[in-house]
């Protein structure tokens, strides 16, 4: 039998004092996310993850405030619910300065940015960071975040999902065709930086942009950043077989995730690409300590530090369920704004949810459907090595669930166990974010990506 391979691992962050993993457990005395608004905070976090030789700092994104409940963000702000938000793109910069080999994720939206500055902004971190970037792509899911950028309503699904292609192939355009390889001569002797009939316009004229081009940037270590998304719907997994080389999954059932990825790279390998051209990272959250009593203990003090109040708004952001008006006898209505996909029970029994079966399965840190394991490093070990075997999935993103205490945790206690098992890296990766994952140590999108297509025949 061959030697296991090491799983992947990142950090799940938002640059916010309510993290998504559980956004009231700020409140917990140890820890430390009301110092959010401060680079320490952050810059201590990247070093504990670069020195555990974890792959990536990823950072989730939004561009509201989660204002269903009740009618109103008065509560996410109580609670401050992902909130406030700062830009994680100002962020990475010194991060990136002060770490070796962490890679960095950031969310940003092709729903309210231009293709145009999105292009030159990630060309800069690709090289600002010597290749380790990459672009979760998102379509934005908040009422909130239309009307920031003076929408009356948020833009419709499949129409999100449109406007998200067009905008994929506006940047393809500017960081794979516009520039040659050989462009950039940067030669003081002839005095010529680069060639100008190496470098072109994109002339791109499509139903939501026109660009002209040239692209701003010379040629970055990965041109592309390395392509992350996050969709599980149906419309999802297409545009993730599409473009996606990092899948983020929200979700437990290891069996579930086995079908999601199997439809997933079908679909891809439908379109010439290859499976290992589509990698994953799964939620994962973790309460852990030396013994199993002292697990337990850590885990009913974070329990009493966690208040259903701040779990319902983050769900009625994501869902459109403003449980703040049902009776827990009430079942969940499509008289609302809320997603069909969010109605029903999770048990196939077709019967729908009512707002106490919500209140229920939110009542407590083992919460929803996320991954969540509680118990002796050797047991979250053992976990992990189970369901990853199951699951296919590349790796997990870890979910604070108190800052650092979390990552502090993990790094001291559950890494060893999982060098023991091949299952974690040793060493340190060098070279850009795309070629760690690939076999090839390729740092350019593959021959087969949907976005090659774009590299001009010069």
């Amino acid at each position: 039998m061959s030697d296991p391979k090491p799983l992947l691992f990142a950090l799940y962050e938002q640059a916010s004092v309510g993290c998504g993993g559980a956004p009231s457990l700020w409140t917990h005395p140890a820890d430390e996310r009301l110092t959010a608004n401060t680079f320490d905070f952050w810059s201590n976090q990247a070093r504990i993850a670069d020195q555990a030789n974890l792959d990536m700092l990823f950072f989730a994104d939004v561009l509201g405030f989660y204002d269903v409940f009740g009618g109103n963000a008065d509560a996410a702000v109580k609670w401050a619910v992902e909130a406030p938000a700062n830009d994680p793109l100002m962020i990475i910069p010194g991060l990136a300065a002060i770490t070796r080999q962490l890679a960095f994720g950031a969310t940003v939206t092709t729903t309210y940015e231009h293709p145009f500055t999105h292009a030159r902004r990630f060309s800069t971190l690709d090289h600002m960071t010597h290749g380790r970037i990459g672009w979760n792509i998102v379509t934005s899911y908040l009422s909130s975040a239309a009307r920031n950028f003076g929408l009356e309503q948020m833009i419709r699904h499949g129409d999100r999902y449109a406007r998200a292609e067009e905008f994929m192939d506006v940047v393809y355009k500017l960081w794979e065709g516009s520039w040659a390889e050989d462009a950039v001569v940067a030669d003081k002797v002839r005095q010529v930086y680069a060639q100008g009939d190496r470098v072109k316009p994109v002339d791109h004229i499509g139903e939501y942009y026109r660009v002209a081009g040239p692209h701003l940037c010379a040629p970055s270590p990965q041109r592309t950043p390395l392509l992350i998304q996050a969709g599980w719907s149906g419309r999802g997994r297409e545009f993730a077989a599409k473009h996606a080389e990092l899948i983020f999954i929200a979700k437990s059932d290891p069996h579930e995730i086995r079908q999601g990825l199997e439809e997933i790279w079908a679909m891809a390998e439908a379109r010439g690409r290859n499976r290992g051209d589509v990698q994953s990272l799964t939620v994962l959250r973790i309460v852990t300590a030396k013994t199993e009593i002292e697990a337990r203990r850590k885990y009913d003090e974070l329990q009493s530090h966690y208040h259903l109040e701040a779990q319902l708004v983050s769900y009625a952001g994501d869902t459109g369920f403003d449980l703040s008006r049902y009776a827990d006898s009430d079942a969940l209505s499509n008289h609302t704004e809320g997603l069909t996909s969010y109605m029903m029970r999770p048990d196939g029994s077709g019967k729908p949810l009512t707002a106490g079966d919500v209140r229920k399965r939110f009542a407590s840190v083992t919460r929803g459907t996320d991954l969540i394991l509680v118990g002796t490093p050797q047991q979250v070990a053992d976990r992990i090595e189970a369901h990853a075997r199951i699951s296919g999935t590349s790796g997990y993103m870890l979910n604070p669930l108190t800052s650092p205490g979390t990552l502090e945790d993990f790094v001291e206690l559950v890494v060893p166990e999982l060098q023991k098992r091949g299952l974690y890296r040793s060493q340190p990766q060098a070279g850009t974010f795309r070629s760690r994952l690939r076999a090839d140590g390729a740092s350019r999108l593959p021959p087969s990506a949907y976005g090659a297509s774009f590299r001009s025949a010069w």
